[in-house]
């Protein structure tokens, strides 16, 4: 009985001793890691997921914001009326142009109707003094009066003179003229040359000379407002961290989607000096020229601001990544060669990093398959340390 116990045991280990080794799948496309260096096998299908691009060298950063047109108020102006009345006639319309002095509408004033009373009684009255001056004069010579109602007289003409010219230069302050007649017809004049680009009047409508401390926008509207639309400001939210890219005299790129492909020509003029608490941004203001009157204020626009630095090539962000903290780049040295380099960045525009340090222009380096390259070192890495620790394990 043992001994055929023993028998069985003995072919069950002749089986398992012939039954074949596993067998271990070899890797067709090995990858390996020479320091920073991820060298492929030629062919690898992982290949097919990376692109390269040249670096090109530039010196230009184009910071892109979006702004609104306004007026240019270094030559625009809002007429309001000094006086109170009522809108009799109108003669201003939009678009049309006017030189400084030109009637834009005529308003019947009370106010200006009294003016013109006391400049035609002062007037009057400067005559009666002038004729009893006169007359005192002769009498004296004749010996018929004293001297103190020559002086009386004289002062009285002095006094109507001194009144007649109050009135007059208060008429003249509106417009008015002395001498002319009482019928309190007030002319609101250009005081500017320029395209009158709005209005905000009727004929009848009441008028006040107070409209601008009314405190209601409507009332508060001016009654036209007069520019030359061929020059505009554009005004600019900028955010902090894009304000070390901006300085007053930067050139301008303006573009409306009214317009596609068109670029209007500017100048940055201002920069803000106060932060808007809510949104975080400073109001930056540029000139814009506007020589076909295409631009129209409060027009929403696209703005280039145009920066000069130094020649440093540029690479796509997408070619960037983070590896303990620093910057860093797949250059590619030949087909299956790809050094990891790290990289000093400067600023960004639309989609690309300037480097500043760490390459060179002309240099080919990964725009696309960057990260897949970066996990591929770390697995390789990391393979190639525990197969080291391992061999040293076994001596």
């Amino acid at each position: 009985m043992h001994i055929v116990k023993h028998s069985w045991c003995l072919v069950l280990l002749l089986l398992a001793a012939c039954k074949p080794a596993p067998v271990v799948e070899k890797d067709p496309y090995p990858v390996r890691v020479e320091k920073n260096h991820l060298i492929f096998t030629a062919g690898d299908p992982e290949l097919k997921a990376v692109r390269a691009q040249q670096a090109q060298e530039r010196d230009t950063v184009v910071l892109h914001l979006t702004g609104k047109l306004v007026w240019n108020e270094d030559v625009t102006t809002n007429v309001f009326s000094p006086l109170a009345g009522r809108v009799a006639s109108i003669k201003g319309a939009r678009g049309q142009k006017v030189k400084v002095g030109d009637e834009l509408a005529r308003i019947t004033s009370p106010d200006f109707g009294q003016a013109q009373a006391d400049a035609a009684k002062s007037e009057a009255d400067l005559a009666l003094a002038k004729r009893v001056l006169e007359r005192t004069r002769d009498l004296l010579k004749q010996g018929v009066l004293p001297q103190k109602e020559l002086d009386a007289a004289d002062t009285a003409f002095r006094d109507a003179q001194s009144e007649r010219d109050r009135a007059v230069e208060r008429l003249a302050v509106w417009g008015g003229r002395g001498g002319g007649d009482v019928n309190g017809a007030f002319a609101l004049k250009a005081p500017m040359s320029g395209v009158i680009v709005d209005r905000n009047v009727q004929p009848g409508q009441e008028v006040r000379s107070d409209a601008m401390l009314a405190g209601m926008a409507v009332v508060a509207a001016p009654m036209f407002i007069i520019s030359d639309p061929e020059s505009l400001w554009v005004h600019l939210d900028v955010s902090e961290q894009d304000l070390s890219n901006l300085q007053v005299g930067q050139k301008l790129e303006i573009r409306s989607r009214a317009y596609a492909g068109q670029v209007f020509p500017g100048v940055l003029t201002v920069i803000g000096q106060s932060l808007n608490p809510d949104t975080r941004t400073v109001v930056a203001k540029g000139t814009v020229s506007n020589p076909d009157k295409l631009l129209k204020a409060q027009m929403y626009v696209d703005v280039n601001v145009i920066t000069h630095v130094p020649k440093m090539p540029q690479v796509s962000v997408k070619a960037v990544f983070l590896r303990e903290g620093k910057a860093c780049v797949f250059v590619r040295k030949s087909d299956n060669d790809f050094e990891m380099r790290q990289i000093t960045t400067a600023a960004e525009d639309a989609g690309h990093v300037f480097v500043s340090k760490g390459l060179a222009a002309g240099e080919e380096v990964v725009s696309e398959g960057a990260l897949v390259l970066e996990s591929l070192l770390d697995a390789n890495t990391s393979t190639a340390s525990a197969g080291a620790g391992a061999e040293k394990a076994e001596h």
